[in-house]
């Protein structure tokens, strides 16, 4: 049997990628009374914006491009899965996917429906169920898979601090032991280790025993003492440094070394030099991986995201996410569903991305997310979105007035 290697997975995927705008303003002698007027209308229509919900509602709302998401959500989406064979001979394939759950701490996510245009077999695989479709398609013939996918999902935001978090001695041994470690020897269809980059060391997905990924670690987290503190300081270097890139069609995403080398990645590779910097340094992190709303695309796509552990000083906590592309820590907003969560063990993390094996044929795979329903609910500010790190939306008080102020200052409003 062959297998895909990945690309399928990652073909027409569309993410939120961050985004920077700097605007600048300058005065010149001679302007008009109109313009005065015109500068206080901004300010006015900027705070406004801000701080009255009905309007933020509309300008940055459910379907904006701000840091505002509902509160919850109620959607059904569509994934449509087409399956052709080019080949001159008929083709078997299999097509393996993991079945979403339910999250119920903190009401995060349950998922109503699954309604499938052709009925799969499901077992259980790891701990969790997952359907499988095995069937033929003739040559230069196709087919198409859909599933109807209702859920429910809740914008959750973990209230967490330095002042309260605990040490990497207070997580537990064993979870330490299930991620603490490299996970994923890259391979090619032959089962030989591959090295993409050029660096003369087999790739590994996630490689926190890599002397550049322990002693970047080490670097970025010096001077902090606790979980909390350690796992902000990795992701807001991951945020300074790390920018992102869209996937390329064709391939697996790029190992954590890599990222670190090249400076760029997209959802999964950000991801992947997370996990490996919080595991070089004592903290677990591992993937979660699902489906995501970018609302700047307006459309579903595949998504990868962190899930890592936050210990108080007695020992309490829990697990909370990270969305490194999304400028989201600790936060996890309702326009998006799980439907797999890594265990730490070898080859499983692998199988997720190789989800088609076929035999015979020539395969082609187109692999889609169509928004068939949405109904939202309340607001939510996620404060990392916002420019200025430290201040959240609060600066645009100080911020609009000062400009206003200085513009006034530098021109000459005279009739």
């Amino acid at each position: 049997m062959e297998k895909t290697d990945g690309e399928d997975y990652y073909r027409d995927k569309r993410f939120a990628p961050r985004s920077s705008t700097r605007e600048k303003r300058r005065g010149k002698k001679g302007t008009s009374y109109i313009q005065r007027v015109v500068v206080l209308l901004i300010a006015f229509l900027i705070l406004t914006a801000l701080f009255l919900g009905p309007i933020m509602d509309f300008f940055n709302g459910p379907w904006g491009v701000g840091r505002v998401y509902p509160e919850k959500a109620d959607y059904t989406i569509r994934r449509s899965i087409n399956i052709g064979n080019r080949g001159g001979n008929s083709m078997d394939y299999n097509l393996t996917l993991a079945v979403p759950y339910n999250i119920s701490g903190n009401n995060i996510q349950y998922i109503d429906d699954m309604s499938p245009n052709i009925e799969p077999e499901i077992h259980q695989k790891y701990g969790s169920d997952w359907k499988s479709w095995d069937r033929e398609i003739d040559s230069q013939d196709s087919e198409e898979i859909q599933i109807d996918y209702s859920v429910r999902t809740k914008t959750v935001s973990w209230d967490y601090s330095g002042e309260e978090s605990g040490t990497v001695d207070d997580i537990s041994e064993d979870l330490k032991e299930q991620y603490n470690k490299n996970q994923w020897n890259v391979k090619d269809n032959d089962g030989n280790r591959v090295d993409r980059n050029d660096d003369d060391q087999p790739d590994v997905m996630i490689e926190p025993n890599h002397s550049a990924i322990k002693e970047k670690a080490e670097d970025i987290v010096q001077g902090e003492d606790n979980v909390y503190d350690k796992s902000r300081a990795i992701y807001g270097w991951i945020n300074e440094n790390i920018d992102y890139e869209i996937g390329e069609t064709g391939r697996l995403p790029k190992h954590a070394v890599w990222v670190l080398e090249s400076e760029t990645g997209d959802c999964d590779e950000q991801s992947f030099l997370y996990a490996s910097l919080s595991r070089a340094v004592g903290i677990p992190a591992w993937m979660e991986l699902g489906v995501l709303y970018d609302r700047g695309g307006q459309r579903w796509g595949g998504h990868g995201w962190i899930r890592t552990k936050f210990v108080s000083e007695n020992g309490s906590g829990g697990w909370v996410n990270i969305d490194l592309v999304n400028d989201q820590f600790y936060f996890r907003d309702a326009l998006r569903f799980t439907s797999w969560v890594d265990d730490g063990k070898e080859g499983h993390l692998e199988d997720f991305y190789y989800y088609v094996n076929w035999e015979g044929g020539q395969i082609e795979i187109e692999d889609d997310f169509e928004d068939i329903r949405m109904e939202t609910e309340g607001r939510i500010v996620s404060e990392d979105g916002w420019a200025i790190p430290g201040f959240g939306r609060w600066i645009a008080v100080p911020a609009v007035i000062i400009s206003t102020l200085i513009y006034s200052k530098r021109t000459d409003f005279s009739p």
